[in-house]
């Protein structure tokens, strides 16, 4: 945005550049008049009816461009009318309005002549323009003796900047291009011997800068094109083929894409891209069936979106990408509902294990202990009637058990597991089961031992967990 100020405010300053340059007589100013096309017809700003991206990528390039050609059309503009405040004399105002061209544009050159100049000038009054152009005179002429043809050529744009019209400088660097050209074609055709075509034409065509009009110069660019043209094809046509044997097909299709830019129109190149395109949306199809037939939907929406684009029947592909959706959805909606059975068994589980837990962990009563009172006219020590002397115990007493003759056992027999806490030892077993087959092995055995601690008799449990010790070991 403070670009295009700053091109505001310089063609305001030109216009008061322009007024103030008015002398005793009108100064010529020269008349650009109005350009065709300086403005894009920008109907497509919205890029609404642009196809592709690659369409979309050149017309930014393209207003791009015509951005720029603006920009320097009005630099251009602003210099002539700053070139105009120095040859008055204003030295001050020209060296402003070029530093501003340059505050833009730093490698706009004639300005930079310009704004030194109107500074030297301006700093040493007393120095005559007559005076800088001999020293520039002289500081040409001892660059070209010393071979430095390009900076002798500047030397001499600096003097032009400053004095346009100046024969003399015109004469020496009509020379100077010459020698320039010369030797820029020297390079080509050395360039051209090695067989670096692309260096070659490089050298030629900044020869051709100079010396526009040379029909044999001409002729060499255009059959070294020839030749660069063909030996990039040959090129990309063995590269193409390296990545097809190697079953990279889009590699290859790549390479064709770009021999087709080189030599538009090859009906080989042009066959080889329509096999290329049969056989990788004959991949892509391929590969989405796969995908889909191991649940994997979205990969296989992915393959078969890619196969339409390469050329495979839009209808067949829209409807197989719905399948793939409506499959895709189906599938999450039976792994949420087993995974809320298994959430609610989990939960039923853990409330039996809970329930369990607290059962073990009760505590039995103690026993009350019964005090039997002494049986009234016996002293300690007396024989009770009916009882052996000397015996003690329970066989002491009349009608004592035999010695072949077994006691009941006391305190009954051990009770058996209640059936809530065997309902939810087989629900642990059956998450450890499912955790097992997901090769969550810590989770499966975890779970196996909480059936164990809720029904000791629990054999699957008890194989479960001999198998998760072999597989953790």
């Amino acid at each position: 945005m403070k670009k295009y100020f700053t091109l505001t405010l310089l063609l305001v300053l030109a216009s008061a550049g322009m007024q103030a340059a008015t002398f005793r007589k009108e100064i010529p100013v020269r008349q650009h008049g109005k350009e065709e096309g300086m403005l894009l017809d920008l109907s497509k700003i919205s890029m609404g009816t642009l196809n592709d991206v690659e369409e979309k990528k050149q017309y930014l390039s393209t207003v791009q461009l015509e951005k720029q050609r603006i920009q320097n059309y009005t630099l251009r503009m602003v210099y002539e009318n700053a070139y105009l405040l120095y040859k008055h004399g204003d030295y001050q105002r020209a060296q402003e309005m070029a530093q501003t061209i340059l505050s833009i544009d730093p490698n706009f050159k004639q300005a930079q002549t310009l704004a030194r100049q109107a500074s030297d000038m301006g700093t040493y009054g007393t120095i005559s323009e007559a005076q800088v152009i001999e020293a520039k005179f002289q500081e040409t002429i001892r660059l070209y003796d010393s071979g430095r043809l390009v900076e002798a050529n500047d030397k001499l744009n600096e003097i032009l900047t400053i004095q346009p019209g100046n024969s003399k400088a015109q004469s020496w660097k009509r020379k100077i291009d010459y020698d320039i050209a010369k030797e820029y074609t020297r390079r080509g055709d050395v360039a051209y011997e090695d067989g670096d075509y692309q260096k070659a034409l490089d050298a030629w065509y900044n020869a051709l800068l100079m010396r526009k009009d040379d029909p044999k110069l001409l002729a060499k660019i255009s059959d070294t094109e020839n030749k660069l043209r063909k030996q990039q094809v040959s090129d990309s046509m063995k590269q193409a083929m390296e990545f097809y044997n190697k079953g990279q097909f889009v590699e290859a299709y790549a390479v064709f894409e770009r021999i087709i830019k080189i030599q538009p129109g090859d009906p080989r190149v042009q066959k080889y891209m329509s096999q290329l395109k049969n056989e990788i949306a004959a991949g892509y199809y391929n590969a989405g069936n796969k995908s889909y037939n191991s649940n994997r939907f979205d990969q296989a929406i992915s393959y078969w979106t890619n196969a339409k684009k390469w050329g495979a029947d839009s209808g067949t592909m829209d409807s197989l990408i719905k399948r793939a959706r409506n499959a895709k959805e189906n599938h999450l909606r039976v792994k949420q509902q087993q995974a809320i059975k298994a959430e609610q068994a989990a939960q039923k589980a853990e409330e039996a294990a809970k329930k369990a837990e607290e059962a073990a962990t009760m505590e039995e009563e103690p026993i009350e202990t019964v005090t039997v009172d002494p049986v009234p006219g016996l002293s300690e020590g007396a024989v009770i009637p009916g009882s052996i002397p000397g015996a003690t115990g329970i066989g002491s007493s009349v009608g004592a058990v035999g010695t072949n003759e077994t006691l009941p056992t006391l305190g009954g027999t051990t009770s058996r597991v209640s059936a809530e806490a065997s309902a939810a030892s087989r629900a642990k077993y059956i998450e450890g089961l499912d955790a097992f087959n997901q090769d969550d092995y810590e989770r499966a055995r975890q779970a196996w031992i909480v059936a164990k601690q809720l029904d000791p008799g629990n054999s699957d449990a008890d194989l479960g967990l001999r198998k998760v010790e072999e597989l953790l070991r």
